[in-house]
């Protein structure tokens, strides 16, 4: 009898904080600034700003970019847009951090679409691989580039579920 108690106390005494781990949704980031919302979602809370967490998965002209976000329905919300390029800075890249999709050897970083058809913003970046990268590239009618949305907080649309 002694036996199974003292097994269901060191069952208990594992099983307890395993499920009040698995009920926080949320991860909690660089010391409480970025907030992985874990619905495909991570939130800036310096800069009020909501990041999709993934991208589109594959390059597309600065119009299809445009559309893509207009058609976003990610987090319960539907005002997705393409980031200013004021927005982008170093910590969002890397704590937003993905494989980079170029199979070139030498590539650091990706390059994503901005509210600025002439401007691309690099992210994927990857401090180990090599200096800081510009914050801004220029790009040309007929560029392609990834998309990754971001949506400013406070100025919700709820996802109309159309």
């Amino acid at each position: 009898m002694r036996k199974v108690l003292r097994f269901s106390l060191i069952v208990i005494a594992f099983i307890v904080p395993l499920i009040s781990y698995i009920e926080k949704p949320a991860v909690v980031v660089a010391a409480g600034r970025f907030v992985d919302n874990g619905d495909g979602t991570v939130t800036d809370t310096k800069r009020q700003l909501m990041w999709q967490k993934g991208d589109n998965g594959r390059e597309v002209t600065f119009e299809q970019a445009q559309e893509y976000c207009r058609n976003l329905r990610l987090g319960g919300h539907a005002d997705w847009r393409l980031p200013k390029p004021d927005e982008w800075d170093t910590s969002v890249v890397v704590q937003l951090m993905m494989p980079v999709h170029s199979p070139m050897a030498y590539a650091r970083f990706d390059l994503y679409w901005s509210s600025d058809p002439t401007v691309l913003i690099p992210f994927n970046y990857q401090p180990s691989r090599g200096k800081e990268v510009s914050r801004v590239y220029p790009a040309r009618a007929g560029d392609r580039a990834f998309v990754r949305a971001v949506r400013s907080l406070g100025t919700a649309k709820p996802d109309s579920g159309s």
